[in-house]
């Protein structure tokens, strides 16, 4: 006889709630289901997302026990009981398999089974395109539900038209509920295989991969730590320290100030950021840093990001860089005997009181610029060693700003007329800066000399801003313009776009050197080829004195 009462929904959810291991609740809720409904056989089908398979699992069969039915494997949904469920959202009763109304019953028939029903496991939720809406209070609940059939519960019996509506009834009250546990359970395993291949993949980086607090506590950091450092991560766990208190005597004060930074919004992220670390054994370790904040209710609360060990390619670039710095100073003393060389020959006309002729004088000019020349480029090269090596200190003065413009553009002028450029400037009259002078010097005549040397028949403008973040410098020209690739690449040392042009391919990574070490930072902006460019640096509010009277 086919009775039941409130307990026995009661019993039966909390079985379907009691596990995340679906197939123990598939098997539990079975035996209790064998003692209200009479069935031979009883499956759980799940349809995948595309609706074209399905998935069949045999919870409960007391018939063939060969059966047509495979566990694990997908089945096509054409001509299934479980198309017609999906297409009809509603229950489906098969009186009697013998008279073939769907594909399947010619095997389920063979198998022993006569009638058969199906019921839609409907899911209600935020999930899929091709879901159906669900209606809600939307003043109550300002988020859209949607509800989708995720597949059906199907039992299977011996007897001809053995299911009625007093089944379908019992089993639309369970029905909402085992649909809720079987897609929880496909979301905690989903959430499981992501943090099995996140913690895998965390632990198996080479790199440092952290997460931390605004006041510095970690709550992830990867084994990697220890080899790159010699630190365990329960050091950083469990004494709370941080990488700051490792960080190198010179660099503790710029890690700080670009950390606090990513915590106070004023930068979003943090790219190839070098410093050096003290390692447990005392020898230095550089670390590549890159960071973002991590949000919560739009407040950052704190950072998370890795730290690349670049020590190696430190070492190999020091020694290049000494490899060249030795080449250019051996270089110094056979340019100054050429140049003197250069000289004689030039006074030699006036001893013998002869004019020198057309051919000598181009020769003379020939010679004396082509070593103008390389006494500018181990100029340069020398200028950039010491800037990057970190023994240059910067001579701080208070300065005003536009006298220094008015001075670039005084002396760089006569180049400009020549390519029939005109340079302007808007800079505040009142603007006094707390800088190095003949650096920030340097960098103008680099950015204003550039801007002129790609420039022909155009204008050079500089400006001035004050932002949030500090002041910008920014030097605009109509000129040539950059690409994608030229704009990546404008302050790397000896780059040039176009190797053809005269320059050594150094005086942009000169004004990188230069603004790095006011702690500032600089870019470079182009709509494309012949469309101008715009180099822009900015400096912290430090170097921004009040405004003369």
């Amino acid at each position: 006889m086919f009775t039941y009462n409130k307990d026995t929904f009661l019993n039966i959810n909390k079985i379907i709630f009691s596990s995340l291991d679906i197939r123990e609740v598939y098997q539990t809720m079975s035996n209790e289901l064998s003692k209200i409904i009479d069935f031979d056989r009883l499956t759980i089908t799940l349809i995948t997302e595309d609706n074209n398979l399905y998935e069949a699992f045999v919870v409960q069969s007391k018939t063939h026990e060969d059966t047509y039915i495979k566990e694990g494997d997908l089945y096509p949904m054409k001509d299934s009981l479980m198309e017609k469920v999906v297409q009809s959202r509603k229950p489906v009763i098969v009186d009697d398999t013998a008279k073939s109304q769907f594909a399947t019953d010619v095997f389920l028939f063979k198998e022993g089974i006569r009638s058969r029903l199906g019921f839609p496991l409907v899911y209600k939720g935020c999930i899929m395109k091709h879901q159906k809406l669900f209606h809600i209070d939307e003043k109550k609940y300002p988020i859209e539900f949607k509800e989708r059939i995720i597949g059906s519960i199907n039992f299977g019996s011996r007897q001809k038209q053995h299911y009625s509506k007093k089944h379908v009834d019992f089993v639309s009250k369970i029905a909402p509920q085992l649909a809720m546990a079987i897609e929880n359970t496909r979301l905690f395993n989903r959430i499981k295989d992501a943090e099995e291949k996140y913690r895998n993949v965390v632990e198996s980086s080479p790199d440092i991969i952290f997460e931390c607090t605004s006041d510095g506590k970690f709550f992830l950091i990867n084994p990697s730590v220890e080899k790159i450092l010699g630190y365990s991560v329960h050091y950083f766990y469990d004494a709370g320290s941080s990488i700051l208190s490792l960080c190198h005597a010179d660099d503790q004060g710029q890690v700080q100030r670009e950390i606090l930074q990513l915590f106070h919004g004023e930068k979003n992220s943090l790219m190839d950021f070098e410093f050096r670390v003290v390692h447990k054994k005392g020898n230095i370790v550089w670390l590549s840093l890159e960071a973002i904040p991590i949000k919560q209710d739009n407040k950052i609360i704190g950072i998370e990001g890795f730290c690349r060990d670049i020590t190696d390619r430190k070492k190999l670039d020091e020694l290049k860089n000494s490899l060249i710095r030795d080449v250019t100073h051996e270089l110094k003393t056979p340019v100054a005997k050429m140049e003197m060389a250069i000289d004689m020959y030039w006074r030699s006309f006036a001893i013998e009181s002869e004019s020198p002729g057309e051919k000598e004088l181009h020769l003379y000019n020939l010679l004396q610029n082509n070593v103008s020349r390389l006494k500018n480029i181990i100029r340069n090269v020398l200028d950039i060693s010491r800037l990057e090596s970190g023994v240059e200190r910067l001579n701080i003065s208070d300065f005003t700003f536009v006298e220094l413009v008015d001075q670039v553009i005084h002396e760089l002028n006569p180049i400009a007329i020549q390519k029939d450029n005109k340079i302007t400037h808007q800079i505040p009259p009142a603007i006094i800066l707390k800088a190095d002078r003949e650096k920030m010097y340097y960098l103008l005549v680099n950015l204003v000399g550039n801007a002129i040397k790609f420039t022909s028949h155009g204008r050079i403008d500089i400006s001035f801003m004050i932002t949030p973040n500090g002041f910008e410098v920014s030097v605009k020209d109509t000129g040539k313009g950059l690409n994608e690739e030229a704009i990546k690449h404008a302050f790397d040392k000896f780059y040039k776009e176009t190797p053809s042009i005269p320059g050594s391919g150094i005086g942009l990574a000169i004004s990188k050197n230069i603004v790095e070490l006011h702690n500032g930072c600089i870019w470079a902006e182009s709509g494309g080829k012949g469309k101008g460019a715009k180099f822009t640096f900015r400096l912290p509010t430090c170097h921004l004195m009040k405004q003369s009277t």
